[in-house]
């Protein structure tokens, strides 16, 4: 990860901000602080408070730049919700924040406290607000990846009706470390990918056979389907399971979006087109990760594509695996983020989940894995 501190030194110095004592503050302290949506003004005091929450280890270098996270704010691509102390000062803060701008739903994330704060339900309250901003905006709900070497934000984000739906193994870095909490250095944590889903239900005189976020349909190879259904049932989504389709052949060629952020991060590949080629695409790009040497490279396939079901099982010929069921995360429906980890070393012990849902949906990936890596050519 690259080391941050040659710009929070130029940000900030040693300013006392940076430095606070870890005192806790008692419950009326805690009861006045200010929940609300965040300002271009609040930028400072955010990338403060996650210098008090996380030293130079925060793996997204924007959170410690103001002018990116007011620039972020004013696109539209971060909406965010603070808790302020009655002097103004950041102690709390979570977003939904857009990858792309054309992708219909954010992910629910940069949720960080003060450590002083913890243990009075401050992110319960700002998650609570977010959901309801949220429901402003029109989507249909959002998705989180929580971390697993603790429990509390899978409680925040389980407390507004989010369902667990993969494990994304390996994917933090083992440098991010939290104040207050025990971190194991240099060992990668998973996360649990969770969907929060918030649309309302479609309308009484909506017809049968129009498309809707109810009945959207996805093509799963039919192993998938117990363990799909299980996930869809919680989050109260419909969909149609199909595992083979007429007519899927195709002779456009596939087209492959890369992104890693810099040697040694994961590398995240999206599917722009899917082709009858995709496996002979994906094994070039893999080739030249290499030299990178990403950990685990993520590959998110169109469950609505009728090629999807045919194309999962070739990838899985290559070592990819499930990953995290995305729901409507593109504009014609949901999304299948595969995983293939160039780094082995996982540690199940240390992946701990919030209840037992979460722990059965981790048991079935990491049992995926170990499945997929007997079969995968070699």
């Amino acid at each position: 990860m690259p080391d941050h501190s040659p710009l929070l030194t130029e940000l900030f110095g040693n300013t006392p901000v940076l430095a606070h004592d870890s005192t806790q503050v008692s419950d009326a302290e805690a009861a006045q602080l200010e929940v609300r949506k965040m300002e271009s003004s609040d930028a400072l005091g955010l990338a403060q408070c996650i210098y008090r929450c996380y030293g130079p280890s925060y793996p997204n270098p924007m959170m410690y730049q103001p002018q990116l996270i007011a620039a972020a704010l004013r696109d539209g691509s971060m909406f965010s919700i603070v808790a302020l102390t009655p002097q103004g000062e950041v102690v709390g803060h979570c977003a939904l924040s857009f990858e792309d701008a054309t992708d219909p739903i954010p992910e629910a994330a940069k949720l960080v406290v003060d450590p002083r704060y913890r243990g009075h339900h401050i992110s319960d309250r700002i998650a609570k607000v977010r959901q309801s901003y949220a429901q402003e905006l029109g989507i249909a709900g959002y998705w989180a990846a929580c971390v697993s070497n603790h429990p509390f934000s899978q409680d925040e984000v389980i407390s507004t009706g989010g369902g667990e739906t993969g494990l994304l193994i390996n994917g933090q870095p083992g440098d991010v470390q939290m104040a207050g909490l025990s971190n194991v250095s240099g060992v990668r944590h998973s996360l649990l990918p969770f969907y929060i889903s918030i649309q309302t239900k479609p309308p009484l005189d909506t017809l049968p056979n129009q498309a809707s976020e109810q009945n959207l349909q996805v093509y799963l190879p039919s192993y998938h389907h117990a363990f799909f259904t299980s996930l869809m049932a919680p989050l109260n989504l419909q969909r149609t399971v199909i595992s083979t389709a007429s007519a899927v052949k195709t002779k456009k060629p596939s087209q492959l979006t890369t992104a890693i952020a810099h040697p040694g991060a994961p590398a995240h590949l999206r599917i722009a087109v899917l082709g009858d080629d995709l496996v002979q695409q994906l094994a070039k790009e893999v080739e030249k990760l290499q030299p990178l040497a990403p950990p685990v490279i993520y590959l998110d396939i169109p469950l609505h594509n009728p090629l999807a079901a045919q194309e999962i099982e070739a990838l899985e010929l290559l070592g990819f695996f499930w990953a995290a069921w995305l729901p409507n995360f593109e504009q014609g429906g949901d999304v299948l983020r595969l995983q293939r980890l160039q780094d082995q070393r996982v540690n199940a012990q240390d992946i701990i989940c919030a209840r037992k849902a979460g722990e059965a949906v981790r048991d079935h990936v990491l049992a995926e894995w170990q499945r997929v890596q007997k079969n995968a050519k070699k």
